[in-house]
């Protein structure tokens, strides 16, 4: 609804070198709308001319991206938008969505030109301001354009070949009968399903035995000879690559299309749980390392941050809806279980990705499911926005989570994610960090088949990092999903 003439005296504070008298012609043209939450005040594409200035609540801005909205900045009261295409007599480069009950003035383009062309030094005094403004949103901008997840990741990459490149000879011989042994299983199940001489249930079984046998070599190999880790990763990438690029799974983390290996649609695999490969052995070893304690533990996390929001929603009965974030949400398909469960508590979701095609995907879900209005997806560098450094303007959160995310942060880095989520938490919020510990038995798999290298962390290690931050010395609670493998920690905000 629009009601002319009401808007506020301070209707213009983003416009910084603008007069009060300068703000008061303003004010008296603006006409003040209301939008509740999910409204869209200015859509994409749109060609109204006119600027606004937001007076109460807070918007987010959208691009839309595989025909989802995905949020890349969120503005205050205060704050104006529409000055892009006020400026380029253009359409508008993004939607603006109420994200709550929220006021607006705008004022009419031709409003505006009036002021520009009859009264003195206003035109200089507003296109000051709006430069000054639209340097300060570029720069918002360009922090978003690195591509991985964080910044400072360690980059997964095979370790470089020693010099003198190792023969055969070179390295342990049980090694060598371990590799030529499952190099002979995938050739006898291969030719055995060719000529139908295996069931399936047969095939798959021995691949499995083939498989198991060739990790447990590369594990035990690389503690005994740790020296030769190198060379033994190498010499067993080389030897087995044909036969594990045959899964779809494997080919998709080792090929890592999104920059890291962990991404939405990596992640989305494990979840489907549908194995899918070329030719007859894809398939098989699909399976084979879908099932992996390494693979398990992604799809038990799932149940068990499940648990933890139900969990933060009963401990929280004055706090309604219950907000919740969770950092490199990813396809965040445990929230999806809350939201979406008949007996789903109030919970109203903030999903923080720099992969914009993550949070189109994780919004898409929300769509089909009926329960995108508990959520808003929104693209930022999660690591520079705890630091203080994001676009992302959050309120007091509940919870704050984060899966899969320190497995590739450098301890000063993990301490400022937890340091950010203290300070947007609630008195008796949680912040959840889970992360891969180093009894992980598919770690030299991962490392040297995947190249998929990760922090691993000790339950002691994860409570110093604690210590370190904001949080103090405030009790840390653990919790290990089944297979063993992701660690979680709990800490309560007193």
């Amino acid at each position: 609804m629009i009601v002319p003439n009401g808007a506020s005296a301070a209707v213009t504070p983003g416009l910084r070198y603008l007069t009060n008298e300068d703000r008061g012609m303003l004010t008296e043209r603006a006409q003040v709308a209301h939008f509740n939450r999910g409204e869209v005040v200015l859509a994409e594409g749109s060609r109204r001319q006119a600027m606004f200035l937001l007076l109460q609540g807070f918007v987010r801005i959208e691009r839309a991206y595989l025909g989802q909205g995905i949020a890349i900045a969120r503005r205050a009261a205060g704050e104006f938008f529409g000055e892009m295409s006020f400026l380029e007599d253009g359409v508008a480069s993004a939607s603006v969505v109420a994200d709550g009950t929220i006021e607006v003035a705008v004022i009419d383009g031709a409003d505006i030109h009036a002021l520009l062309a009859s009264i003195p030094g206003f035109a200089a005094r507003f296109y000051e301001s709006l430069a000054l403004t639209m340097s300060q949103r570029l720069r918002e901008v360009t922090e978003i354009l690195p591509p991985l997840i964080v910044e400072d990741v360690p980059q997964a990459t095979r370790p470089a070949q020693p010099s003198g490149r190792p023969g055969y000879s070179d390295l342990p011989p049980t090694l060598v009968d371990a590799v030529e042994a499952f190099k002979t299983v995938m050739l006898q199940v291969d030719r055995g399903l060719k000529d139908r001489k295996f069931s399936a249930e047969s095939a798959q079984s021995q691949v499995i035995t083939g498989c198991d046998g060739l990790e447990e070599a590369l594990r035990a190999h690389i503690e005994r000879d740790g020296h030769l880790e190198a060379a033994i990763g190498i010499y067993v990438f080389r030897e087995t690559f044909p036969y594990f690029m045959l899964s779809r799974f494997i080919d998709r983390a080792f090929t890592k299309p999104r920059g890291y290996a962990g991404d939405y649609a990596t992640i989305e695999m494990l979840y489907e749980d549908t194995a899918a490969g070329d030719g007859r052995l894809g398939p098989l070893i699909d399976r084979w390392t879908r099932e992996i304690p390494a693979a398990r533990a992604v799809k038990n996390r799932r149940s068990l941050l499940v648990d933890a929001i139900r969990e933060v929603a009963a401990s929280s009965p004055g706090v309604d809806p219950l907000p919740v974030t969770s950092l490199a949400a990813g396809p965040a398909r445990e929230l999806f279980d809350v939201i979406a469960a008949p007996d789903a508590p109030n919970v109203f979701a903030t999903c923080i990705d720099i992969d914009h095609q993550a949070l189109a995907y994780a919004r898409g879900i929300a769509q089909q499911l009926g329960v995108a209005d508990h959520f808003t997806f929104a693209q930022d560098n999660v690591v520079r926005l705890c630091q203080g450094r994001g676009h992302t303007a959050l309120g007091p959160q509940a919870l704050i989570y984060s899966v899969g995310l320190t497995d590739y942060l450098k301890d000063a880095f993990v301490v400022d994610l937890i340091n950010g989520a203290y300070d947007l938490l609630l008195p008796g919020g949680t912040f959840i960090i889970g992360n891969v510990v180093p009894s992980n038995p598919d770690r030299a798999y991962m490392e040297h088949i995947l190249e998929w290298v990760l922090i691993h962390r000790t339950a002691e290690q994860l409570r110093e990092l604690f210590g370190r931050s904001k949080f103090g010395p405030t009790p840390v609670s653990l919790r290990t999903e089944p297979a063993g493998v992701n660690l979680f920690a709990f800490c309560r905000k007193l």
